[in-house]
């Protein structure tokens, strides 16, 4: 695309988020990219929450692999989420490696990564974070949150953390909670990682990732 309003990749420092656990990240940080054009009443916003293994590259060039973005079939021009008509957003999830604050962000108490010290994160924590940016871009109520899997998950809480900021909710091959058997797998996928030498007990950024064990708990 060479429409400038469109892919835009941005980072937003959006200062100090209360967690369910009673702690809170400072300088917490939300990359993000957005599409399309903000209406003159903020009213035309659409967020797009990804999956557990997506990222905010939702419809153009990922910069590190160069794959084409995780949903470009369903959003950009003329598309079923039309950027033509819509101003869409999608944010790097916190808690993740992709951008926003997560266990390789810099600890500023230690001037190193946070690794296992990063404080254990719920879906709700990651839609407040949401509400953080969504405030940040000027926009009170969303059109819609629209989300699949664990994006799924972000769109249910938004309709239950904030029911008066969006008015419309999408939610796709996802649920309310994991079953016993979903919890069990991921519990294997992390053991799996665990298992790899490279893991290092969570320190392992200044040596090689534990890709073999990621690569088993994928599968």
């Amino acid at each position: 695309m060479t429409d400038p309003r469109y892919g835009l990749d941005r980072k937003a420092a959006l200062g100090t988020l209360a967690l369910d656990s009673g702690g809170s990240l400072a300088s917490v940080e939300v990359a993000y990219e957005t599409y399309g054009t903000l209406n003159a009443d903020a009213s035309n916003a659409i967020l797009v929450c990804h999956a557990l293994t997506g990222d905010q590259h939702l419809a153009s060039a990922h910069p590190r692999t160069g794959k084409p973005g995780w949903w470009v079939r369903m959003v950009g021009p003329g598309k079923p989420i039309d950027t033509d008509r819509w101003f869409v957003i999608c944010s790097n999830v916190i808690g993740s490696c992709l951008g926003s604050s997560g266990p390789a962000s810099i600890d500023p108490a230690t001037g190193r990564p946070y690794g296992m010290s990063f404080p254990v994160i719920t879906i709700r924590d990651m839609v407040r974070a949401q509400g953080l940016l969504v405030d940040h871009l000027g926009i009170r109520t969303l059109a819609a949150v629209v989300g699949g899997s664990m994006g799924g998950m972000q769109a249910l809480s938004w309709a239950a953390t904030f029911p008066d900021r969006l008015r419309a909710c999408v939610v796709l091959a996802s649920a309310a909670r994991h079953s016993a058997q979903n919890i069990a797998f991921h519990e294997v996928g992390r053991q799996a990682i665990m298992a790899d030498p490279n893991w290092a007990n969570g320190a392992y950024y200044d040596g090689a990732p534990p890709t073999a064990g990621l690569a088993v708990a994928r599968m």
